[in-house]
């Protein structure tokens, strides 16, 4: 009798990553234009409003099948929707050359911030895939799912973590440059 070799462990995709930047138009010519504005349209969450605020949506999925006395990965899968809001304006004729170019620090220093928020986002994806590859099989279905579910959960909560860290850590990105300095 021969014994039919061991099934490879399944393929773990690298995870799906789509990305989107909205935008809420801003008026005005001053400085206390644009911030009156951007306190009232900017993204509501919390209770709180944004001048810029970048929200992931990021979820995994798999099953798992005992294959010849040994359990499987199924449908594995990481999937990441990084939203990102920020406000947009064009300068009315006549607008200062200074408030413009203040915009222009203050827009760059919010696409900075928020790209670190979906950095943090995407480095959690990858780190939900490296634990889906690290461990594909086990011997007991019921092991394999709550070994995942649980390091699964510490990864999202370690990124959740870090997200609230980097806001405090930098005042919601006002010690990058989201302030206005006028």
């Amino acid at each position: 009798m021969f014994a039919a070799p061991p099934l490879p462990p399944p393929a773990i995709p690298a995870p799906v990553i789509r990305e989107e930047v909205r935008y809420y138009a801003i008026e005005g010519r001053n400085e206390p234009a644009l911030v009156a504005q951007m306190n009232t349209k900017g993204y509501a969450s919390g209770g709180n409003r944004y001048w810029a605020y970048t929200a992931p949506q990021l979820t995994w999925n798999f099953d798992v099948k005992d294959v010849g006395g040994r359990c499987m990965l199924v449908h594995p899968k990481v999937s990441l929707i990084i939203t990102t809001t920020l406000p947009s304006w064009t300068p009315p004729p006549g607008t200062s050359d200074t408030v413009v170019a203040k915009w222009h620090d203050l827009e760059r220093a919010m696409r900075h911030h928020e790209g670190e928020h979906a950095e943090i986002a995407r480095t959690a994806a990858e780190a939900l895939v490296a634990l889906m590859r690290e461990h594909p099989t086990d011997v007991s279905c019921d092991h394999l799912n709550a070994f995942l579910q649980a390091k699964g959960r510490g990864i999202m909560q370690r990124a959740d973590a870090a997200g609230i860290r980097l806001d405090a850590q930098t005042r919601h990105g006002a010690s990058e440059g989201v302030a206005l300095r006028w």
